[in-house]
């Protein structure tokens, strides 16, 4: 089972990616991952506010 601080492109579980990626606010600049949470990327960018 993956950690709570796992970085989303290592989880392989489909289960666990899921709930990391529900509700983006950051994405990774290195993979384009997507997720809640700037600790389950290696690259942590935020997502800019729709205007």
């Amino acid at each position: 089972m993956a950690s709570k601080s796992a970085k989303i492109c290592a989880v392989t579980d489909s289960r666990q990616r899921a709930k990391l990626s529900s509700e983006p606010a950051f994405y990774c600049s290195r993979c384009g991952a997507k997720t809640h949470s700037s600790a389950s990327v290696c690259e942590p960018v935020p997502f800019e506010p729709d205007h």
